[in-house]
């Protein structure tokens, strides 16, 4: 509907900002940063505004230290999560997985978004 806005989104986009920029292992594009915020944003209360007045009373409710750290506890299990398991081809800055060793590992992946397809052994050249 038109003039609802779910304030939890601005802090949620916030703070995966803020810690992100802590965590330089972890891929900070786009499409994970709104799988980031799609995760966080399922597992807290909504609050939902449609005034100016709603907004101050907002930023009030989720001013207190409680409301910060869950929201933190929340944004920082969301990119654990994503950042171990990302819904695109690897990237240079996320290290290889265990299941994708790292001399394995596409070199660049700057033209496709799609994931590929995993190395077997099985079907090696080098045995």
């Amino acid at each position: 509907m038109k003039g609802l806005k779910n304030m939890m989104e601005d802090n949620v986009e916030r703070t995966i900002n803020q810690v992100l920029a802590t965590m330089p292992n972890i891929c900070s594009c786009e499409d994970c940063k709104l799988d980031m915020a799609t995760y966080a944003l399922n597992r807290l209360q909504p609050k939902y505004t449609r005034t100016s007045t709603g907004v101050i009373l907002h930023r009030f409710d989720t001013a207190s230290t409680q409301a910060e750290a869950e929201i933190l506890t929340v944004v920082v299990s969301a990119i654990n999560v994503i950042g171990e398991h990302p819904h695109h081809a690897s990237k240079s800055t996320v290290p290889a997985t265990d299941d994708t060793p790292a001399d394995q590992a596409p070199a660049d992946s700057d033209n496709s978004t799609e994931a590929q397809a995993p190395v077997s052994s099985d079907n090696s050249a080098n045995a």
